[in-house]
């Protein structure tokens, strides 16, 4: 896991773990509600926020940042920061235990995890979600999905960083930085790329509907 995005896949075959239930107070930083944005732009009705998935054997549940579910799939999308904004305390480092062992439990209940940095996710959205589709029609083996990427570049690897690199990261104000940099309005287009031939149609309340190729789905 020294590179990111990470991606893991389920080793058993298996339903997933259905989540218990919804968070609805589960925090969320800048680039999480950035990002929301650009997910259901490709997956419409597919993504998920402040799930719970319930560990049988503590109380305490998982929130996965994102969920994409579809049918048996189950993803797990994550989006790693090097430290936290409050304490500066690192996060995500190699080999962090957390997350080794939170890894371990979605794909021991059947889920595919993929991580990304927060870097990837601010500066290059629609390459973060090329790597999401193209994990997608992997495992469900249709490729369809990968239309509405034509156009867009392949996600380049980001280097994880060491615990003392996220300290050092912190003493830069690198998050802050970052955010600053790459900050600007998203216009409010309610238009999203068609799972079928990629082009770009127009969403009206939760109702979906290409001229081009015909794709007519309701989604919530």
């Amino acid at each position: 896991m020294e590179k990111l995005p990470t991606i893991l896949f389920s080793s058993i075959d298996r339903l997933p773990l259905p989540p218990v239930g919804t968070h609805h107070k589960a925090p969320r930083g800048r680039s999480e509600s950035q990002f929301e944005r650009d997910l259901w732009r490709y997956f419409p009705g597919k993504i998920h926020t402040g799930l719970l998935v319930k560990r049988p054997e503590l109380n305490q549940p998982y929130v996965p940042d994102f969920a994409y579910l579809d049918r048996d799939l189950a993803i797990d999308i994550e989006i790693d920061e090097p430290y936290t904004i409050d304490t500066r305390q690192p996060l995500h480092f190699v080999d962090c235990p957390k997350d080794r062992s939170r890894n371990q439990f979605f794909t021991d209940h059947g889920w595919t995890v993929i991580r990304f940095s927060e870097a990837q996710v601010m500066k290059h959205p629609a390459s973060c979600c090329k790597t999401i589709a193209s994990t997608i029609a992997r495992i469900s083996g249709d490729n369809s999905i990968m239309n509405a990427f034509r156009e867009v570049p392949t996600l380049k690897p980001d280097r994880r960083w060491t615990i003392e690199q996220a300290q050092h990261l912190a003493t830069q104000n690198h998050r802050e930085q970052l955010q600053l940099k790459t900050h600007s309005e998203k216009p409010s287009d309610l238009s999203f790329h068609c799972p079928t031939c990629g082009e770009l149609v127009r969403w009206r309340g939760h109702y979906i509907k290409c001229a081009t190729c015909g794709y007519d789905q309701f989604v919530l």
